[in-house]
């Protein structure tokens, strides 16, 4: 029997179509700023649940951070107790600065971070030009 090949697929890397169409929708001028705000929508929602990241999690020793698979930003690995730890941390008093702490503790968290804000502030900018568009005919 063949020994099981550890490799991630290809298709758990959909929402990066997403998050370029973000980006490059802006230098297509036959698309909307509608278009844009969808696709800002569905990279924020594939980074934040879907995208193959480290958990980032404390570990018992509360030395080292977890280092397992987790899918997506808030939610946490296999771990019960790793498990929606960031978006608990949301709600509970000072967890923004460890959710800052663990977001910028290893690049393959900070960079999915940078890009979600990225394509909000893409998102907020097309929503913008709708607006003003629909204002002004």
């Amino acid at each position: 029997m063949a020994a099981k090949k550890n490799q991630k697929s290809p298709l758990s890397y959909w929402g990066v179509i997403a998050i370029i169409f973000t980006f490059f929708g802006w230098f297509i001028p036959t698309l909307g700023p509608m278009w844009i705000m969808i696709a800002a929508a569905v990279s924020v929602l594939y980074i934040c649940f879907q995208m193959p990241l480290p958990c980032g999690a404390w570990n018992r020793d509360g030395k080292t951070r977890c280092r397992n698979n987790a899918s997506g930003f808030l939610p946490g690995c296999h771990l019960e107790q790793h498990r929606w730890q960031t978006a608990k941390l949301m709600v509970a008093s000072g967890g923004w600065a460890e959710i800052r702490e663990k977001t910028m503790s290893s690049w393959k968290r900070m960079l999915p971070a940078i890009v979600a804000a990225a394509t909000i502030v893409s998102g907020l900018a097309g929503a913008a030009q709708f607006v003003f568009a629909v204002l002004t005919t």
